[in-house]
């Protein structure tokens, strides 16, 4: 038996994302909002009987190179855990920008392993595939749950559903700006300060310049520019993307957007939304 499946994998950004002390296994405690925005890959799975597991992927060459795709590691992990062998095929057309924070890998392969579920009539519970989804990265676990904005804790497992908003929001991205996340936690560890502070969700805009913060800006180039400066102070507010490298720019109105959209940009932009979460 063989089924297609053609899914969104979105992308999300942290309003909010405080690190804290690395632990002794080397993970960092966080604190943040996870929250979806209406930019996502579209994913293709043909999904087949086999006697052997057998991944194919097509499209994300260029990201990937020679390091096994996360995407190929969620269907061997899924495969290990329940015993159960498949071709699949996987084609990628991919939206989302890469290292940029924006949880483009993590959503891929979670949506991966919640398709390869449903194919197989649900094999593995919702903790379950939790339990996997860790193991691909901190990430990983929001995009299992279905949530479109989350309370996230420890190392971003911890989550709580919140409520959403919709403002439309500017993703800039300067070009050749690439940003690992490990590269970018081992400069976190150099601080000599740590704040655990985190309020809880203030859903008016006006109120989130003052109270979310990402520990991540301090460490981004992007944001000493004159032109990033001039940019930011446009919008209602403004942070890194996770990790980096990409950063966003959130508008309290369509106005106030088109504003901005009216001035002069040398940076790559893409325009969308946060996506409005309907609690479960």
């Amino acid at each position: 038996m063989s089924a297609i499946y053609n899914e969104r994998a979105y992308a999300k950004v942290n309003l909010g994302l405080r690190v804290l002390q690395k632990r002794e296994d080397g993970f960092h405690p966080v604190k943040t909002i996870f929250h979806k925005i209406n930019l996502f890959d579209d994913i293709t799975l043909k999904i087949s009987d086999s006697n052997n597991l057998k991944v194919k992927i097509f499209g994300n060459e260029e990201y990937i190179g020679s390091n096994v795709d996360l995407m190929e590691k969620a269907c061997i992990l899924f495969s290990d855990k329940t015993n159960i062998y498949f071709d699949i095929e996987i084609k990628i057309d991919k939206k989302i920008p890469f290292q940029a924070g924006l949880g483009g890998g993590s959503s891929d392969c979670a949506t991966v392993l919640l398709t390869l579920n449903k194919h197989f009539n649900n094999v593995l519970t919702k903790a379950e595939l939790l339990k996997i989804a860790l193991m691909l990265g901190s990430d990983v676990p929001f995009f299992i749950t279905g949530f479109d904005a989350a309370y996230g804790e420890g190392r971003g497992e911890l989550l709580k559903e919140a409520e959403g908003v919709s403002y439309p929001i500017v993703i800039l991205k300067k070009k050749g700006s690439l940003v690992s996340t490990k590269e970018a936690f081992k400069k976190l560890d150099e601080r000599k300060c740590i704040s655990s502070s985190f309020p809880s969700w203030p859903l008016k805009l006006e109120l989130w310049k003052n109270n979310l913060v990402n520990d991540f800006d301090i460490i981004q180039p992007i944001r000493a520019e004159d032109e990033f400066k001039k940019l930011s102070s446009n919008a209602s507010f403004d942070s890194t993307c996770g990790s980096g490298s990409c950063q966003f720019l959130v508008f309290e109105s369509d106005k106030q957007l088109n504003n901005f959209l009216s001035l002069r940009c040398s940076y790559e932009m893409l325009v969308t939304k946060l996506r409005k979460s309907t609690l479960h």
